[in-house]
Protein backbone atom coordinates (compact mmCIF):
# COMPACT_ATOMS: atom_id res chain seq x y z
CA UNK A 1 0.00 0.00 0.00
CA UNK A 2 1.21 3.52 -0.36
CA UNK A 3 -0.24 6.50 1.07
CA UNK A 4 -0.01 10.11 0.16
CA UNK A 5 -0.64 13.18 2.02
CA UNK A 6 0.05 16.06 -0.48
CA UNK A 7 -1.21 19.33 -0.44
CA UNK A 8 -4.86 18.95 -0.09
CA UNK A 9 -5.84 15.42 -0.61
CA UNK A 10 -5.38 12.61 1.06
CA UNK A 11 -4.64 9.36 -1.56
CA UNK A 12 -4.09 5.40 -0.54
CA UNK A 13 -3.41 3.24 -3.16
CA UNK A 14 -3.41 -0.56 -2.68
CA UNK A 15 -3.67 -3.52 -4.50
CA UNK A 16 -6.59 -6.44 -3.21
CA UNK A 17 -6.28 -10.49 -3.78
CA UNK A 18 -9.50 -10.58 -5.13
CA UNK A 19 -11.41 -9.94 -8.32
CA UNK A 20 -12.39 -6.19 -9.42
CA UNK A 21 -16.41 -7.02 -8.91
CA UNK A 22 -15.42 -8.74 -5.21
CA UNK A 23 -13.26 -5.41 -4.24
CA UNK A 24 -16.00 -3.04 -5.47
CA UNK A 25 -18.93 -5.23 -3.62
CA UNK A 26 -16.94 -5.51 -0.44
CA UNK A 27 -16.07 -1.60 -0.42
CA UNK A 28 -19.53 -0.64 -0.82
CA UNK A 29 -22.37 -2.85 -0.06
CA UNK A 30 -19.74 -5.00 2.11
CA UNK A 31 -18.67 -2.04 4.18
CA UNK A 32 -19.84 -3.52 7.24
CA UNK A 33 -17.32 -6.35 6.67
CA UNK A 34 -14.36 -4.73 7.38
CA UNK A 35 -15.45 -1.05 8.63
CA UNK A 36 -13.93 -0.68 12.77
CA UNK A 37 -17.20 -0.66 15.47
CA UNK A 38 -15.00 2.25 17.22
CA UNK A 39 -14.94 4.76 13.92
CA UNK A 40 -18.36 5.55 14.20
CA UNK A 41 -20.14 9.60 14.60
CA UNK A 42 -23.29 8.13 17.09
CA UNK A 43 -23.40 8.09 20.82
CA UNK A 44 -24.72 4.68 20.91
CA UNK A 45 -23.22 1.21 19.81
CA UNK A 46 -22.58 0.82 16.26
CA UNK A 47 -24.92 -2.43 14.78
CA UNK A 48 -23.97 -2.27 11.43
CA UNK A 49 -22.40 0.27 8.35
CA UNK A 50 -24.73 0.78 5.26
CA UNK A 51 -24.06 2.38 2.05
CA UNK A 52 -27.03 2.18 -0.01
CA UNK A 53 -26.36 1.15 -3.71
CA UNK A 54 -27.09 4.09 -5.87
CA UNK A 55 -26.46 7.44 -6.59
CA UNK A 56 -28.27 9.42 -3.49
CA UNK A 57 -28.25 6.28 -1.30
CA UNK A 58 -26.67 7.46 2.02
CA UNK A 59 -24.04 6.16 3.81
CA UNK A 60 -24.98 5.42 7.89
CA UNK A 61 -24.35 3.60 10.73
CA UNK A 62 -26.91 2.40 12.29
CA UNK A 63 -26.53 1.75 15.99
CA UNK A 64 -27.81 -1.44 18.10
CA UNK A 65 -30.93 0.70 19.33
CA UNK A 66 -31.81 1.28 15.39
CA UNK A 67 -31.05 4.83 15.60
CA UNK A 68 -29.24 6.21 12.16
CA UNK A 69 -26.23 8.55 11.87
CA UNK A 70 -26.08 9.25 8.39
CA UNK A 71 -22.55 10.12 7.14
CA UNK A 72 -22.09 10.74 3.79
CA UNK A 73 -24.10 10.52 0.07
CA UNK A 74 -23.62 8.61 -3.16
CA UNK A 75 -22.31 10.41 -5.54
CA UNK A 76 -21.10 8.00 -7.93
CA UNK A 77 -22.45 4.47 -8.60
CA UNK A 78 -20.59 3.16 -11.26
CA UNK A 79 -19.72 -1.18 -10.53
CA UNK A 80 -17.18 -2.31 -10.75
CA UNK A 81 -14.94 0.55 -11.70
CA UNK A 82 -15.82 4.00 -9.39
CA UNK A 83 -17.45 4.57 -6.04
CA UNK A 84 -17.57 8.23 -4.71
CA UNK A 85 -19.64 9.50 -1.65
CA UNK A 86 -19.70 12.99 -0.06
CA UNK A 87 -18.17 13.39 3.79
CA UNK A 88 -20.62 14.68 5.63
CA UNK A 89 -18.80 14.91 8.82
CA UNK A 90 -18.10 18.19 10.26
CA UNK A 91 -14.50 18.80 12.35
CA UNK A 92 -16.05 18.36 15.40
CA UNK A 93 -16.83 14.53 14.53
CA UNK A 94 -20.59 14.95 14.02
CA UNK A 95 -23.01 14.75 10.63
CA UNK A 96 -22.77 17.80 8.67
CA UNK A 97 -26.24 18.35 7.49
CA UNK A 98 -24.78 21.12 5.08
CA UNK A 99 -23.79 19.12 1.73
CA UNK A 100 -21.94 22.31 0.91
CA UNK A 101 -19.49 21.77 3.87
CA UNK A 102 -18.60 18.28 2.70
CA UNK A 103 -15.66 16.78 1.04
CA UNK A 104 -15.61 13.85 -0.87
CA UNK A 105 -13.81 10.43 -1.10
CA UNK A 106 -13.20 8.89 -4.80
CA UNK A 107 -12.73 5.00 -4.64
CA UNK A 108 -11.50 3.74 -8.68
CA UNK A 109 -11.01 0.01 -8.81
CA UNK A 110 -9.03 -1.30 -11.74
CA UNK A 111 -8.05 -5.23 -12.76
CA UNK A 112 -4.56 -6.18 -12.57
CA UNK A 113 -5.47 -9.96 -12.78
CA UNK A 114 -8.43 -11.98 -13.10
CA UNK A 115 -7.75 -12.62 -8.92
CA UNK A 116 -6.30 -8.74 -8.12
CA UNK A 117 -7.27 -5.00 -8.37
CA UNK A 118 -6.13 -2.18 -7.89
CA UNK A 119 -7.96 0.68 -5.51
CA UNK A 120 -6.92 4.00 -5.33
CA UNK A 121 -8.79 6.23 -2.80
CA UNK A 122 -9.13 9.79 -2.88
CA UNK A 123 -9.94 11.91 -0.13
CA UNK A 124 -10.62 15.94 -1.67
CA UNK A 125 -11.85 19.02 -0.58
CA UNK A 126 -11.47 19.18 2.86
CA UNK A 127 -11.30 23.25 2.50
CA UNK A 128 -15.25 22.58 2.12
CA UNK A 129 -15.31 21.69 6.21
CA UNK A 130 -14.35 25.69 6.97
CA UNK A 131 -11.56 26.92 9.40
CA UNK A 132 -9.66 24.04 10.53
CA UNK A 133 -10.05 21.85 7.78
CA UNK A 134 -6.67 20.72 8.40
CA UNK A 135 -7.38 18.68 11.17
CA UNK A 136 -10.08 16.72 9.37
CA UNK A 137 -7.15 16.30 6.80
CA UNK A 138 -4.47 15.42 9.12
CA UNK A 139 -6.57 12.65 11.09
CA UNK A 140 -8.09 11.17 8.02
CA UNK A 141 -4.35 10.75 6.51
CA UNK A 142 -2.91 9.67 9.67
CA UNK A 143 -2.59 5.60 10.73
CA UNK A 144 -5.48 5.16 12.15
CA UNK A 145 -7.70 6.84 9.16
CA UNK A 146 -7.81 5.83 5.80
CA UNK A 147 -4.68 3.95 5.76
CA UNK A 148 -5.95 1.82 8.49
CA UNK A 149 -9.43 1.04 7.02
CA UNK A 150 -7.45 0.24 3.84
CA UNK A 151 -5.61 -2.64 5.61
CA UNK A 152 -9.01 -3.64 7.19
CA UNK A 153 -10.88 -3.31 3.78
CA UNK A 154 -8.03 -5.26 1.91
CA UNK A 155 -7.92 -8.68 4.64
CA UNK A 156 -12.06 -8.49 4.15
CA UNK A 157 -11.79 -8.43 -0.19
CA UNK A 158 -9.06 -11.16 0.32
CA UNK A 159 -11.52 -13.22 2.47
CA UNK A 160 -14.29 -12.67 -0.21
Amino acid sequence: MTQQVNGKDVRVELVVDAPIETAYEVFTTGIDRWWPREHHIGTGLLAEEVIEPRVGGRCLGREEDGTECPWGTVLVWQPPSHFAFSWQIGLDWKQETDPERASRVDVTFSAIAPDRTAVTLVHSGFEKHGPGWESMHDAVGSAGGWPDLANSYAKAAAAA
